[in-house]
């Protein structure tokens, strides 16, 4: 059983701990909103590109090397996304009806400011798990964009070759 935050005068650190990790929380679902924002943003730009520039290099009907090359890594970059925008389990809040039965319907209820630790503490854990599915999505998000550099490059080569 934890410490009783009553007998150690902690009171206002367990409460700032509390609020620190809802803020926490918070920020880290704003960022991964935002997150996933740029993500569709990116596949919308390799869309544009590849139809502009697919589209004037591919007008003679003779796709080349290049235009394969560019194809596949506008559907690599594709995946790249889609496995930013898929929907994920996140977890960004406590449930009530846990937080009700554990600590305030138990057979001994705990004082609010032991109830503040504990929500602080599964909040320190959420924040890593979500961090870990985060930063996979930060490696898919960072292999896109450089796909999209490639793909303009390749149509660019595509079309240059294709000047008479």
């Amino acid at each position: 059983m934890p410490p009783t935050a009553s007998h150690d005068g902690a009171e206002n650190a367990y409460e700032l701990a509390y609020d620190e990790a809802v803020l926490a929380v918070s920020s880290q679902q704003a960022a991964i909103d935002s997150f996933r924002g740029r993500a569709g943003l990116l596949l919308s730009g390799a869309a544009i590109a590849t139809s502009f520039l697919g589209g004037q290099a591919l007008r003679t009907g003779n796709p080349g090397v290049w235009s394969w090359i560019s194809i596949a890594v506008f559907a690599l970059l594709g995946l790249a996304t889609l496995a930013i925008l898929w929907p994920r389990n996140w977890k960004f809040e406590a449930d009530p009806a846990d937080i009700v039965a554990t600590y305030i319907e138990a057979e001994e209820p705990l004082p609010v400011v032991d109830i503040q630790r504990d929500l602080a503490l599964h909040r320190a854990s959420v924040l890593e798990e979500n961090g870990k599915q985060f930063r996979r999505l930060v490696w898919s998000f960072r292999a896109a964009g450089i796909l999209l550099v490639v793909e303009i490059v390749t149509w660019t080569i595509d079309l240059a070759t294709k000047v008479d």
